[in-house]
């Protein structure tokens, strides 16, 4: 597998797509996974190794087979790598007092109007992401997230153009690259003074279940009136699951967004394999490689979710997965032949207690 770099100018912006989902999107998990998931023991007998995938991630735990701490894989980024965001680790058990004075903290340095995030640290697929927009709307939202276990991340909103890269470093003596891209596309309206952010949703070319999903996220908001000519992105949260739309622009990886991101990951002692959430000024910046912050890393269970484009169908899109873990295994077999550190299936499946 290998990056396919773009000859088109940089000022072009990705050819537009309906916002629909299609059938199989709808799949329960299980069903998708079921073939791909038969597929990859084919390959694992073929290739006579079941920790072959495990081993490409071999630098974190269980392989990076389940997602782990966000804020401990973002540690493992040298601290001096330009593409991390401003962030600050919270445990749930802070009292309210404590958890705001971290607030103001952290907000040191960062413009007045600056919004922030709040996540869990090991959340997935978008869920219990909550835009904050001051002190206020932290202490309200410390309330609510704080009563579950856990810790939580703190990040400064980066705003701009969305995308996933999918990273794969096949040989660790050669350097790794970015091998996808995914355009991850809001859900944006613009107001005409009349017209309730739910008409507004209904007017959007878009498919019902798209529709439905975006005013379900919004739903406190869908009687409100946007003044004319008020542009409202409706999908903050670039999440598949909750409404966004997905697009393969793979096509316009270019060397220079590839020398910006994969040295940065190929420093990263054991992790040879997988996907980063990522944001950039806009569409040009990113594929010069200019002003990229990383979101969210992640390994082995990424899922290259430039499958999710809508012009892909049933078969293309368990192609896409079962070719990245295709990508996965043969990392994870070029560092076992290089002596690298392996990780045991065996209890990677059957842990210790």
């Amino acid at each position: 597998m290998t990056a396919r770099p773009s000859t088109q100018p940089a000022t072009l912006l990705p050819p537009d797509i309906r916002l629909e989902r299609r059938w199989w999107h709808e799949l329960p998990m299980w069903a998708f996974y079921i073939p791909v998931g038969i597929a990859i023991l084919g390959l694992l007998i073929r290739h006579r190794s079941l920790n072959a995938p495990l081993c490409a991630d071999y630098g974190l735990k269980n392989g990076g087979l389940f997602p782990r701490s966000k804020a401990e894989f973002f540690a493992l980024f040298d601290k001096d790598t330009p593409l991390l965001p401003k962030q600050a680790s919270l445990d749930a058990s802070l009292p309210a007092d404590a958890a705001l004075a971290r607030y103001t903290d952290f907000m040191e340095g960062l413009p007045k109007t600056a919004r922030t995030v709040l996540k869990p640290d090991d959340g997935i697929q978008g869920m219990a992401v909550h835009m904050i927009g001051d002190a206020e709307d932290f202490a309200r939202c410390w309330k609510e997230t704080s009563a579950a276990p856990g810790a939580w991340l703190l990040q400064e909103f980066v705003g701009g153009f969305e995308a996933g890269a999918f990273y794969v470093r096949e040989d660790p003596a050669r350097p790794g690259r970015i091998v996808s891209l995914t355009y991850k596309r809001g859900f944006a309206v613009t107001g005409d003074g009349e017209a309730t952010v739910g008409r507004l949703i209904e007017r959007a070319d878009a498919d019902g279940e798209t529709m439905r999903r975006v005013a379900k996220y919004n739903r406190d908001r869908l009687a409100e009136v946007p003044g004319k000519g008020v542009e409202l992105d409706l999908m903050p949260v670039r999440n598949h699951h909750l409404g966004a739309t997905f697009q393969d622009i793979s096509a316009f990886i270019t060397p220079e967004l590839d020398r910006a991101l994969a040295p940065h990951l190929d420093a990263i002692e054991g992790y040879h394999y997988g996907r980063l959430d990522l944001r950039a000024p806009d569409f040009a910046a990113l594929r010069a490689g200019k002003g990229i912050k990383i979101l969210e890393a992640n390994a082995l269970y990424s899922e290259p979710v430039h499958a999710y484009d809508p012009r892909y169908g049933f078969g293309e899109a368990l192609s896409i997965f079962i070719q990245h873990w295709h990508a996965a295994i043969r990392a994870g077999l070029a560092n076992k032949r290089a002596g690298r550190p392996q990780v045991s299936a065996g209890r990677v499946i059957f842990p210790e207690k």
